[in-house]
């Protein structure tokens, strides 16, 4: 069986031809996130965004297979010199998955363990209002290749349409399953390839309710998976009942006392 370093080798062999030349057909650059080389076993954890933050038609890349599993050329700058966390987006992002401003080598900032990447890695200002299309595609499919071979224990979506981008992607093969939680609330949970994945609004948009909110909403997800029996992972139904269960416990069980001033 091929080990998980050579499977990523094979992926990057793959795709990185077809980045190249669509990168040139649409004059637009392309990187991914995290470094990848280095990955040697299955992953604990995936975090998604859309696509890279940057201008599309501003000119083609053509990158080797190395220079693409490498990571985006910026990735060792984003914490300053003290250690703290010095891009907007991933600031934000880490603040959704419980984290402070610093590097934590031991568990979020491990590049062996946690992958961080987009749905397609071409650049542009705003997403999918202005990816063309076939960018997109071609992107999703490589990301959920790239997830087979990872088999992460958890999926973290950034962007409220991407689990019906990925559905789309897949088509009607049962690999892909997704719910609301809360009526009046957009962010999901569900399954790609059965792996838990929760999907909550891009860091850049629009927070539901407060910041804290999906933090919270990411974390009780989290919970709500919990088996404690390996390889188990509990039908969907069942961890959508138990987050609104414990949300209608809050609502009923908490009170909060006004205080005064005597």
């Amino acid at each position: 069986m091929k080990s998980i370093h050579e499977q990523i080798t094979e992926w990057a062999d793959k795709y990185v031809p077809k980045f190249n030349e669509l990168s040139v057909k649409y004059k637009t650059p392309y990187y991914t996130q995290s470094p990848l080389k280095d990955i040697d076993q299955a992953v604990d954890l995936m975090v998604i965004g859309i696509n890279p933050k940057g201008n599309a038609g501003s000119g083609a890349q053509e990158k080797s297979v190395e220079e693409y599993t490498q990571g985006n050329p910026s990735w060792g700058d984003r914490f300053d010199a003290e250690g703290k966390i010095c891009w907007n987006f991933n600031q934000r992002a880490r603040f959704f998955l419980g984290h402070d401003n610093f590097c934590h080598p031991e568990s979020i900032d491990d590049d062996k363990k946690v992958v961080w990447t987009n749905l397609s890695p071409f650049e542009s200002k705003n997403g999918n209002n202005d990816l063309k299309k076939e960018l997109m595609q071609v992107g999703l499919q490589s990301t959920l290749e790239l997830i087979e071979i990872l088999q992460p224990k958890r999926i973290v979506l950034l962007g409220i349409n991407a689990f019906r981008q990925i559905e789309k992607a897949i088509g009607n093969n049962g690999k892909v399953e997704y719910s609301t939680v809360y009526s009046n609330v957009k962010s999901q949970v569900g399954r790609i390839n059965q792996i838990p994945t929760v999907c909550v609004p891009h860091p850049s948009g629009q927070w539901e309710v407060s910041n804290k909110f999906i933090s919270m909403f990411i974390f009780l997800h989290g919970l709500a998976e919990i088996t404690n029996k390996k390889n188990v992972v509990k039908p969907l139904k069942d961890v959508v009942e138990i987050m609104q269960t414990e949300m209608r416990s809050w609502q009923d069980c908490v009170m909060i006392k006004e205080v005064t001033d005597e």
